[in-house]
């Protein structure tokens, strides 16, 4: 039956019938506030996130199906009785609101063809759309074979351990998608590697000297601030400098008078740690500045120019720490300078790095280990994970590929994918939607957005994939 023009006509009448009433439940699940807190009993992930689950189940009940809480945190939900072939896998809890909202984030509001919303594409719109596909699929084709499984967590924004806990007990089924990324397939992300690391010394009073330097505090961030004391210099040399490094390095650089010394900002261009190339780190631009100053050599100089050496400004690739590479299917490994806190006896700091599946023990870890120690730093720690792929050959990507092709008429291919969606750690998991190519849906910021027509559509391709893969 899968993926046949008379297959394509039922859904789409079905959704015909029913959209109005899918973005009306789009609209229960927004009202909830689900943002984690502190656990209270029975609701690991505070009151919101076990609302928003109690929801859904709702939801799910007056489409016809049951659904099985897990200590919420998670709930399930099946399509049959049969083994589950498939998993769609969605989060109900969001990131914090912020500012600048025009509408009322936690009201569905439709203007002009468009939905918006906190959670309305991640992933509370599409959660949404996945109970609708399983229903459709149930009508449409009574007699399916084979078994899926929705699955609605509520931890996803706060390090997956809703799906930690589901897992202790219960297998993944052998293909997952999760609506938690774009459109065609990711089906490639990136591993992570992130050390943090340190120096300390002994005080030196000679002057001209730094007193402190404050960079980014998050290392998945591109800093979009900086800032350090020096003493010993004049603000006019300090000023002038700051006009020529501002043109060299694209950062906004000033210099001010702060008590005994001189206080220099550097502004820089926020982005996500996956794209650093799309930031300007205004932590780099700083240690360009600090660099030309003609400081008193001591410890603390000496460990500055070590770091603007390690991470020079601009250097999005880990050239100088010498850890660039990229591979055919993943492409290049980027690495954000993130985190640095400097005063006069010591530092901390650290990097993301978005590693492509070519990358190594060898070639990433021990190079970039190595390049710290002999530039007199101390590693104290490493987060890192490691590169998740689902081969594009895989009948369940080319049923995926299929679809997107026949429903909307554009090319679809595979995508590699620097950040890490709910399904990183999943054996056969794919990210399929809900966010359309060239469409910038806000994703954790402001008037966060997707137009009606998307996310029904996507709610229909997810209907098809059900059908074809549990034929």
């Amino acid at each position: 039956m899968g993926n046949n023009p008379e297959t394509r006509k039922k859904i789409d009448a079905w959704f015909e019938k029913h959209a109005e009433v899918l973005i009306k439940d789009v609209g229960k699940l927004i009202a909830v506030k689900s943002i984690r807190e502190e656990a209270v009993p029975g609701k690991p992930y505070g009151e919101g996130p076990a609302q928003a689950l109690a929801s859904a189940a709702e939801i799910l009940r007056v489409q016809g199906f049951t659904a099985g809480n897990y200590e919420n945190h998670v709930i399930t939900a099946d399509l049959n009785q049969h083994a589950p072939v498939l998993g769609i896998l969605a989060h109900l809890d969001t990131v914090s609101v912020g500012d600048g909202w025009e509408t009322n984030p936690f009201t569905a509001t439709v203007r002009e063809g468009l939905l918006y919303g906190r959670g309305v594409i991640d992933d509370k719109g599409p959660a949404v759309a996945a109970i609708y596909a399983l229903r459709a699929a149930r009508d449409i084709a009574p007699d399916l074979s084979k078994g899926c499984r929705l699955i609605l967590g509520s931890a996803e924004e706060t390090g997956h351990d809703d799906l930690a806990y589901y897992r202790k007990s219960n297998m993944m089924p052998p293909n997952v998608l999760t609506p938690d990324s774009g459109y065609p397939v990711v089906n490639l992300e990136k591993g992570r590697f992130v050390p943090t690391f340190g120096a300390a010394w002994n005080e030196s009073k000679a002057l001209p000297r730094i007193l402190t330097v404050k960079g980014g505090e998050t290392a998945n961030v591109v800093p979009n601030h900086a800032e350090a004391v020096v003493e010993g210099l004049p603000l006019s040399y300090i000023q002038a400098l700051c006009v020529v490094l501002s043109t060299k390095t694209g950062a906004a650089i000033a210099a001010s008078e702060f008590h005994d010394g001189v206080k220099i900002t550097a502004g820089g261009h926020a982005a996500h740690a996956m794209m650093p190339e799309e930031g300007v780190n205004a932590q780099t631009a700083l240690l360009a500045v600090l660099t030309e100053l003609p400081l008193a050599e001591s410890d603390t100089l000496k460990y500055i120019r070590a770091l603007a050496a390690l991470f020079p400004h601009g250097d999005t690739s880990g050239e100088a720490l010498g850890v660039a590479m990229q591979d055919e299917i993943s492409g290049t490994l980027t690495l954000n300078f993130g985190v640095l806190s400097f005063d006069l006896t010591g530092l901390t700091g650290n990097f993301d790095c978005r590693s492509p599946k070519c990358a190594t023990d060898d070639n990433l870890d021990h190079i970039a280990l190595l390049a710290l120690q002999e530039a007199g730093f101390t590693v104290s720690d490493i987060k890192k994970t490691p590169c998740h792929h689902t081969p594009e050959d895989s009948p369940f990507v080319r049923t995926l590929l299929k679809t997107y092709e026949t429903y909307t008429g554009s090319k679809a291919e595979c995508l590699s994918f620097g950040g890490q969606t709910y399904v990183h750690d999943i054996d056969g998991g794919v990210a399929f939607g809900p966010a359309f190519p060239g469409i910038d849906n806000r994703l954790h910021g402001a008037n966060e957005f997707i137009a009606v027509s998307d996310l029904i559509l996507s709610a229909k391709m997810y209907t098809q994939i059900i059908i074809d893969m549990c034929e």
